[in-house]
């Protein structure tokens, strides 16, 4: 395995990086096998890889990329040619928890339309010596170069820039619940307020298995804790999420909510991030994972926000979703964390990076995430975006073009029924408002509405 060190000095010194053909390297074997496979688990998926050095980039097929959970992809304007000189589409990238014996990375991996999972050079060098292979014996640039993958050279730049947010910042993309370093969050009870008891309430037997792994998969990653006593206590609430995944959510509706004051913190405005963003041309989103449960409670509120559950009773250590106060103490914490840094926004727990160009945005993405790291927080990868020429963000999708209204949002407000009393048209005028902005002349079309709703 000496000589992967001679592979990397080559890889890391070599020109091919930023140019528009990738030179491959013409690699023999002292002993040739039909093929060199190595099994490795992927986002925790066990993939069989074939080990190809002489690719500059590690690939899985579009199956594979299905079976493992189809992670969210960023588009790669990539053209793509095998050995035979054959093209092959390019269906996007994302970054990956790439696990070989007891080494565990966060690496770029791309998708294609070809039915083999190549374990190329970039992953090669990263996890050298857990291979167990003699990988190469001897190795020459080619006369005649192999161009096996032509990858435009601003795309080349990209998936560099994003490998090296993974190399130097791997505990940011760990599995596992973050803990922020910088604050606790403490919940503010009114003078004079008396605990409240809340019985468990029954669960219905089909969601019940999903709660109970729900609660243990909380209690693993440190967010709960068993406890045999309370005064205080909430009981729970299953919620189907569209991707069919059960939420376990705190109804502090019962009691805690209204002995608590509300942390009146400020959200951002959209209107005012909408005239920052104006003529930005890159655009990167980042998710923070498991967001509120990153903030611990101090002790004193750990005491009031337990809950009460079939399994018995929970103490909560983090800061969870049901409390009033949560997004005023969640939208402070994001405030600090993005203060100073340009062209970063934060509306709760969603973050947006917007740049004019790319060598800017990548000044900007190391510099939020050292921030994320040296704060203890982590990133859920799957819900990212890198280097985009449009994204959506609170409900709208922003480009180098301007703010435009999402198309599914739009569907759904052409398919809302006609509201038949004052409560159904008030939902429906909040609706519509959101998008006020977009509509010439809103306030004549709203006029009769608006006088319906002021009728007794």
């Amino acid at each position: 395995m000496a000589l992967i060190s001679k592979v990397k000095t080559w890889w890391e010194n070599h020109e091919c990086n930023v140019r528009n053909s990738v030179d491959i390297l013409h690699v023999s074997m002292s002993v040739k096998p039909k093929w060199l496979t190595k099994k490795v688990l992927v986002n925790g998926n066990e993939v069989e890889f074939i080990l190809d050095s002489g690719a500059q980039i590690s690939c899985i097929s579009e199956v594979t990329w299905k079976n493992i959970g189809s992670p969210k992809l960023t588009g790669v304007p990539c053209k793509g040619r095998s050995f035979t000189g054959n093209e092959f589409s390019m269906l996007g990238s994302f970054m990956a928890s790439v696990e070989v014996d007891d080494s565990k990375q966060v690496l770029v991996t791309h998708v294609t339309s070809e039915k083999l999972n190549l374990f190329g050079l970039p992953w090669i060098i990263e996890v050298e010596n857990k291979l167990g292979y003699p990988i190469v014996s001897s190795i020459k640039k080619s006369e005649e170069p192999i161009k096996v993958l032509e990858i435009e050279k601003a795309q080349s730049k990209i998936s560099e820039i994003v490998n090296k947010l993974a190399v130097q910042f791997k505990k940011v993309f760990e599995p596992g619940l973050g803990h922020c370093t910088k604050m606790k969050a403490h919940l503010y009870m009114k003078p004079g307020v008396s605990p409240v008891f809340v019985r468990a309430r029954p669960v219905p037997i089909g969601v019940k298995d999903a709660i109970e792994k729900e609660l243990s998969r909380l209690s693993e990653i440190g967010a709960i804790r068993p406890i045999e006593f309370a005064n205080w206590a909430a009981p729970i609430l299953a919620i189907k999420k569209a991707n069919g995944k059960t939420r376990v959510c705190m109804d502090y509706s019962t009691g805690l909510n209204n002995a608590i004051e509300l942390d009146r913190h400020p959200l951002p405005k959209p209107s005012e991030i909408w005239a920052e963003i104006h003529g930005s041309k890159v655009f990167s989103q980042l998710d923070l994972r498991d967001a509120y449960l990153q903030i611990e409670l101090d002790e004193q509120s750990k005491k009031v926000a337990c809950i009460n559950t079939h399994k018995g009773l929970f103490e909560v250590q983090r800061l969870p979703f049901g409390v009033k106060s949560a997004p005023g103490i969640f939208q402070r914490l994001m405030d600090k964390l993005i203060s100073g840094i340009p062209g970063v926004f934060a509306y709760l727990d969603d973050l947006i990076i917007v740049s004019k160009n790319i060598e800017d945005h990548k000044v900007q993405l190391f510099e939020i995430f050292d921030r994320i790291e040296k704060w203890g927080l982590k990133i859920q990868l799957e819900k990212c975006n890198f280097f985009k020429e449009k994204l959506k963000f609170l409900g709208h999708i922003v480009s180098k073009s301007g703010i435009e209204p999402d198309p599914e949002k739009k569907k759904k407000i052409s398919e809302l029924t006609r509201p038949r009393d004052v409560k159904e048209l008030k939902s429906f005028m909040g609706t519509i408002n959101y998008y006020g902005r977009f509509v010439s002349e809103m306030h004549k079309y709203r006029g009769p509405l608006d006088k319906l709703l002021k009728k007794k």
